[in-house]
């Protein structure tokens, strides 16, 4: 039976990440693919096939994805929809790390008529989702549900506790768009930054408040069966202090660009770090009032002989993506697998 052929598109933490993950699937082959020809260069001397082409370069995508069962795009937000688009019209199943909304995809499951879209196939969304519908799935109704996620040091760097974990657009994004939460069962919009709270795990303090994006597919598991809602970003304490000061007292939140730059040259290096998920639910169970949390912690991997450093992050949303992968290998017809 050949393998079925997953083409990752973005060679950088993430889709390095899950080259590792897929490197020991029975039944699967992998090609990197980056329009860096040093990232190219990296893969190749992981052992990995890898090939240089440019996302946007439509026809060369083209001939590329035509060898695949399966594309996964690795690749900053923006350049996510090209390669879905190229997946679409070879007729490939297409998976990516982003919100749906961010990116105008929607969620599509695999059918003898159409390959498989599935946006959202990381940490958050992805992960969060299924661990955050299992919490749901104990209650008759929940009254309040508070779901927490941050990517943070596993020790607190400088006086922001924060390092070059995620992309800084990405971050400020989160940090000065509204933020959806849900009210009386209803989605309602909020300024970003809000509903500070601080909460203990495994003898430590963290603290949590609300962010925008994350959040979307999440509403949608809320709805008609969850009272309140709210979606909050973790980070070591102190943490919002000084970003209020930035965007505030230093008028950064008129001059995003300004800060991006701040933040890209000031964000130490991190070498250890940690994606912490604390979900807590509040409602009826067998009519009993009831309390519930979950906690699920993804640790970095060091880096070894043959393999670099994996991020808590890249490490988790390859984890999710390659279940994703695995599945749709394992639904393939008879006929496509010869």
């Amino acid at each position: 039976m050949k393998p079925f052929r997953v083409v990752v598109v973005g060679a950088g933490r993430v889709g390095t990440a899950l080259a590792v993950a897929l490197a020991d699937a029975p039944g699967i082959s992998t090609l990197l693919v980056d329009g860096v020809p040093e990232a190219v260069d990296a893969a190749e001397r992981l052992g990995f096939r890898a090939k240089v082409c440019d996302v946007l370069a439509e026809a060369e995508l083209t001939a590329i994805l035509r060898g695949g069962d399966a594309v996964v795009a690795a690749v900053p937000e923006f350049l996510v929809a090209p390669v879905a688009a190229v997946a679409a019209r070879v007729g490939i199943h297409h998976i990516d790390f982003c919100e749906p909304g961010s990116t105008g995809l929607a969620r599509r499951e695999a059918s003898a008529d159409a390959p498989a879209v599935l946006p959202g196939s990381g940490v958050s969304p992805g992960l969060v989702d299924d661990l955050v519908e299992d919490l749901l799935s104990r209650f008759e109704r929940v009254e309040d549900l508070v779901v927490r996620v941050g990517a943070i040091p596993r020790e607190p760097i400088g006086r922001l506790g924060y390092g070059d974990i995620w992309d800084v657009n990405g971050l400020i994004r989160e940090y000065t768009r509204p933020a959806e939460t849900v009210v009386d069962g209803r989605p309602v919009h909020v300024p970003p930054l809000g509903g500070h709270e601080t909460f203990e795990w495994d003898g430590r303090t963290f603290e949590a408040f609300v962010t925008a994006d994350g959040s979307r597919s999440l509403m949608d598991l809320c709805r008609g069966h969850v009272a309140h809602a709210t979606f909050k970003t973790i980070r070591h304490p102190g943490h919002l202090d000084h970003m209020l000061f930035l965007l505030d007292e230093l008028g950064l939140r008129s001059r995003l660009d300004m800060l991006a730059n701040l933040l890209r040259n000031a964000l130490p290096h991190v070498e250890e770090d940690m994606v912490l998920i604390h979900a807590t639910a509040r409602g009826l169970v067998d009519g009993t009032a009831t309390a519930q949390t979950i906690v699920h912690e993804i640790a970095s991997a060091p880096a070894t002989a043959d393999l670099p450093a994996t991020s808590a992050l890249a490490r988790g949303a390859a984890a999710y993506a390659k279940q994703q992968l695995l599945r749709l290998s394992e639904t393939r017809s008879p006929e496509s697998a010869r």
